[in-house]
């Protein structure tokens, strides 16, 4: 019976604790009920919440879309808040408007959004209310706000799949060893062709011809191709993440709103994916740390800003047990990095 109990009380008490974890990004919208001014150019407006906290504080960014007159505008403030554990409770307030395209003539003003967390089928929810922020002009409106937390769930792809293939492969190597017997006859051939050089001294001409038609297919003009293709660019170090295993593994997705954000990819000065559009669907990568320098770099290059810019990605860390979500923003001018250092066990 005690056990039974105890058991409850366990489960309560994680449940409870998985009910105050505010972090990562919340996508909804929030409503202006104010009748003597319609902010924003409409009633309903997309929101989203990127939270991030540590102990009672909160910070993060806010994003808020919404069309008028065919267009589509966005802004993104910069907030800072407060929660309330035991309450469930998480109070933001918009204090820098960081990138906007709302033409002066739209009221764009600062909010408070004050919410309370809780499970409706299964999801997590954060709604509330919301009123402009103090010491702001003219009538910024009022109203509700309803958010659901964006859950970004990468596909695993085990060794098991790797193991399959392998387990496919040694059947095709059955075939190749039959097929290994044929290429014996090519070296009688060449066998034959050096006969004709001790016959003919013409074979020394030949020679020297082929010589100049090696440096055609050297590998020196695919990186000239390379290097037009990407522009040099600054580089802003966003954060630095120890891992402690040699391969871990990154998903990039779209930030916010889905906008057509391309992206390639560069890992110790090496390529390793190029212009992959973003999307709500994992962009994965595994990685593997090198051992000869101390800090590996992740470089996210923005080949374009899409319809909201700048270029900008949640990257998820998964490095064994452990899991980081960073927010990565590029632009034409600068691009993102992410620095690894292998922390060894």
């Amino acid at each position: 019976m005690h056990k039974f109990l105890l058991s409850i009380l366990f489960i309560l008490s994680v449940n409870f604790l998985q009910a105050q974890n505010f972090n990562g990004q919340w996508k909804g919208n929030f409503m202006d009920k104010s009748t003597s001014f319609m902010s924003w150019g409409g009633d309903l407006c997309d929101y989203v919440l990127e939270l991030n906290t540590k102990g009672n504080k909160v910070t993060g960014f806010s994003y808020t879309y919404f069309n008028s007159t065919g267009k589509r505008y966005y802004t993104i403030c910069r907030l800072e808040g407060f929660i309330k554990k035991n309450a469930k409770y998480v109070e933001v307030r918009e204090v820098e408007r960081t990138k906007t395209n709302v033409p002066n003539d739209i009221r764009n003003c600062f909010q408070i959004h004050r919410l309370k967390i809780h499970e409706d089928n299964k999801e997590d929810v954060l709604s509330g209310d919301w009123v402009p922020a103090p010491d702001q002009d003219g009538d910024c409106g009022f109203g509700n706000t309803i958010l659901k937390r964006r859950v970004l769930k990468t596909v695993n792809k085990p060794l098991f799949n790797n193991a399959t293939t392998r387990a496919d492969k040694p059947k095709v190597p059955e075939t190749k060893i039959t097929a290994k017997p044929k290429p014996i006859p090519p070296p009688i051939v060449k066998s034959t062709t050096p006969i004709k050089p001790k016959e003919q001294p013409i074979t020394k001409q030949d020679v020297v011809t082929e010589k100049p038609l090696l440096p055609k297919k050297e590998v020196t003009p695919k990186k000239e191709v390379q290097n037009i293709n990407f522009e040099k660019r600054d580089n802003s170090v966003i954060q630095t993440i120890e891992v402690e295993n040699e391969t871990f593994k990154v998903d990039f997705y779209d930030n916010g709103d889905i906008d057509g954000d391309t992206i390639s990819v560069f890992f110790n000065g090496k390529l390793v994916e190029a212009r992959k559009r973003l999307s709500d669907k994992a962009l994965s990568l595994t990685l593997v740390v090198d051992q000869n320098v101390i800090v590996n770099e992740l470089i996210m290059y923005a080949e374009n800003l899409g319809s909201i810019p700048p270029n900008t990605a949640v990257m998820i860390v998964t490095d064994g047990g452990k899991r980081y979500e960073v927010r990565i923003a590029s632009d034409l001018k600068k691009s993102g990095v992410i620095r690894f250092v292998h922390k060894l066990k």
